[in-house]
């Protein structure tokens, strides 16, 4: 670890030594800020790809895996096994018919995609058993180019985003657009037949007064490369955002942001750990990791790139909350 990232992080950790808590919309136990960093002379290239790996969020599985995977939300109706509905509208569920005739074009989206893509693999992302995502990922014949599917990610948290952190939208200089013009013959196949599974309407946490609907799809992004196609569907599904960080509030509406239960709190290392993070990092990123109901959120900066190499470092602070459902 250089001696600059080395240096913050143990200032991190000198501000958190006394527990500071953060809380996000309905996750009544909060969590516990704690420091984080990314070594870029022992690690890769940070990437939120990179990230999943080392967290250990990922599987290589096959594609039949992501068949069922992709299904299960719409024939059950639901976003998690955990969901027991005691009001659920008939009207909103698929019938019999259109669950098997759904389950056809599935079959022939895999079919399509194991035949005409090369290198074709299916992994899974997943935090614990109640949850995970599954894509596919293949090479287009005679091109360069990468295209992976996704499934979108239902995200139980209510909105935050510039309510308690405020962020403005942040893209990367590399990112490739599934633009018609430049579709080979397989993709625009493969974006039709996408187009016409269309969104399928699931619950999530619904009864004692939460009312929690997602809308259930399939996306297709592209990419130079097998993790650049990855991110690029990961970033499309809603597994992962990343926003730069403009304003960090202290808390928001109904007690959420950083918690002071204790009346005796000490406010001032809050203050110190929001004006240390501002100070010391002139652009500072947010990367959110949602796997439905668990949100992962590490607000990072760059610690020593000043040659922009591979082997940039990130630190910050990380925070790992529950959403509670309690009707």
């Amino acid at each position: 670890m250089k001696p600059e990232t080395e240096q913050r992080l143990g200032t991190l950790e000198v501000i958190l030594e006394e527990e500071i808590r953060y809380g996000l919309p309905c996750h009544e136990d909060g969590a516990i800020l704690q420091p984080y960093a990314w070594d870029g002379t022992i690690k890769d290239q940070f990437t939120p790809l990179n990230l999943i790996k080392s967290e250990g969020w990922i599987i290589e599985t096959d594609p039949e895996v992501a068949l069922a995977n992709w299904l299960w939300p719409e024939q059950n109706g639901l976003a998690s096994s955990l969901i027991h509905l005691y009001n659920k509208d008939p009207k909103k569920n698929l019938d019999e018919d259109t669950k098997n005739h759904r389950y056809q074009q599935y079959s022939n989206l895999i079919k399509l995609l194991t035949k005409k893509i090369k290198k074709l693999q299916a992994f899974s992302f997943s935090y614990n058993s109640h949850y995970s995502l599954s894509v596919l990922v293949g090479k287009i014949p005679d091109s360069q180019r990468w295209i992976c599917l996704a499934s979108t990610v239902p995200q139980e948290t209510p909105k935050f985003i510039n309510k308690l952190i405020h962020c403005s939208p942040y893209k990367e200089q590399k990112q490739s657009n599934l633009e018609a013009e430049q579709l080979s013959k397989i993709e625009k196949t493969i974006n039709n037949m996408i187009k016409e599974l269309g969104e399928i309407m699931i619950y999530g946490y619904y009864d004692g007064g939460y009312g929690h609907i997602h809308y259930h799809s399939i996306v297709l992004a592209s990419g130079n490369s097998q993790e650049e196609a990855i991110n690029n569907a990961l970033l499309k599904s809603g597994l992962v955002e990343i926003y730069k960080v403009e304003k960090i509030m202290i808390q928001g509406d109904g007690g959420s942001g950083f918690r002071v239960d204790d009346r005796d709190y000490n406010t001032d290392n809050i203050t110190h750990l929001i004006k240390f993070l501002n100070i010391m990092f002139p652009k500072l990123l947010l990367y959110r990791f949602c796997f439905w109901d668990y949100e992962h959120l590490y607000i990072l900066g760059e610690t020593d790139d000043s040659q922009q190499d591979s082997s940039a470092s990130c630190v910050g602070v990380a925070i790992h909350s529950q959403f509670t459902y309690n009707p």
